[in-house]
């Protein structure tokens, strides 16, 4: 069984400002971790989702959670859930918006999603 340590774990507003918060968190918890610079980009990805796609925007919260256990980083932010889940855009198309799933599944060793049974949409990736 694999013993997990929780580094820390914060919940903020879902409001735009808080994805900013949360980047300063992780840089801040991982301090000189290697990884830090990779998990701050995609904290900020997921959180950015968050604030932008999920029902956390209308006055709920999201929490970033961050564990290791035998050398890997989880990083896990869990949001009010919204009708569609995160997928990553497909097509050539110039655009603005839409890279943020995409980052995650390039730079993460793994990632995924899922629904908590107390219905918060629960996303996370894992840094080796």
């Amino acid at each position: 069984m694999t013993v997990q340590a929780m580094l820390g774990s914060v919940t903020l507003p879902g409001a735009p400002e808080s994805v900013g918060h949360a980047r300063r968190f992780a840089l801040d918890v991982l301090d000189s971790d290697a990884r830090a610079d990779t998990a701050e980009l995609l904290v900020s990805e997921a959180c950015t989702n968050s604030v932008r796609h999920s029902r956390s925007r209308f006055g709920g919260t999201i929490t970033l959670t961050l564990h290791e256990a035998e050398g890997v980083l989880r990083c896990e932010v869990v949001d009010d859930g919204a009708a569609t889940r995160p997928v990553a855009r497909t097509g050539d198309e110039l655009r603005e918006h839409g890279y943020g799933v995409m980052l995650i599944e390039t730079l993460a060793d793994r990632f995924g999603h899922f629904m908590g049974d107390e219905g918060r949409l629960h996303t996370w990736f894992e840094l080796g």
